[in-house]
């Protein structure tokens, strides 16, 4: 009797290793999962934040543009009337 209690408890202990195993491998993968989701997220607002620079770029470009543009005409007219801005 004693050989077959063992037998039963080491058969029991494979198999309390062996569902470990699988359990581990199955959480493994949701988290896998959820921190891929988790990247694909940030790398997509990441995005639509380099989108959002480059507006903001290209319309402080276009603003400085008109600022000099404007300076450039205030600088004119002061030198075609002889004084200093």
């Amino acid at each position: 009797m004693a050989d077959g209690n063992g037998q039963n408890g080491t058969k029991a202990r494979w198999a309390g290793v062996l569902v470990t195993i699988i359990l581990a491998a199955g959480a493994m993968t949701i988290q896998w999962g959820v921190v891929t989701t988790k990247l694909q997220q940030l790398e997509k607002r990441m995005d639509e934040f380099i989108g959002e620079a480059r507006t903001i770029r290209t319309e402080y470009q276009a603003m400085e543009r008109r600022v000099s543009y404007l300076e450039g005409k205030v600088s004119g007219m002061a030198a075609t009337k002889g004084g200093a801005p």
